[in-house]
């Protein structure tokens, strides 16, 4: 593998590593210290979506339905978030997080959004222009191989 390429990894690793390993559970109290940061990740994504098929909730995370039903699960019993069947056809499932958890979740992704804007107060606005560049680039990449 080229250097410089094992470099943008490793970089992105310790980037990834700083936000996962941040357990910002403070909102949502005592009981929340067994949410994982992909838990909130996947409520944050309910926030944005309000109610969204157990399905497209699998495909979405790239996990297999019976562990999209796992999580959700252990979610609902959290009273995190809520499972209803649909009206019309019963095997489809829907999923939405709870009025009490939407604050909570909202509070979540200010942070998180907080979080990446003083990351980048380090880049000068070339570098920040660079940045979306090329990371536009590479999700165009990504896009095209799925």
């Amino acid at each position: 593998m080229e250097k410089k390429t094992e470099e943008i990894m490793e970089g992105i690793r310790a980037v990834s590593f700083f936000f996962r390993k941040k357990k910002n559970h403070a909102f949502f109290g005592p009981g929340a210290r067994d949410i994982t940061i992909s838990q909130l990740d996947l409520m944050a994504y309910l926030y944005e979506h309000k109610r969204v098929k157990m399905s497209d909730l699998a495909k979405h995370t790239g996990v297999k339905m019976p562990s999209m039903t796992d999580t959700i699960s252990r979610l609902v019993d959290m009273k995190m978030v809520k499972r209803e069947h649909d009206e019309e056809d019963r095997r489809t499932v829907w999923v939405s997080i709870t009025k009490d958890v939407e604050k909570m979740v909202c509070k979540h992704i200010a942070q998180k959004n907080d979080e990446i804007s003083e990351l980048m107060e380090v880049l000068t606005e070339q570098e920040k222009t660079m940045v979306i560049n090329i990371l536009a680039k590479l999700k165009n990449k990504l896009e095209r191989v799925q």
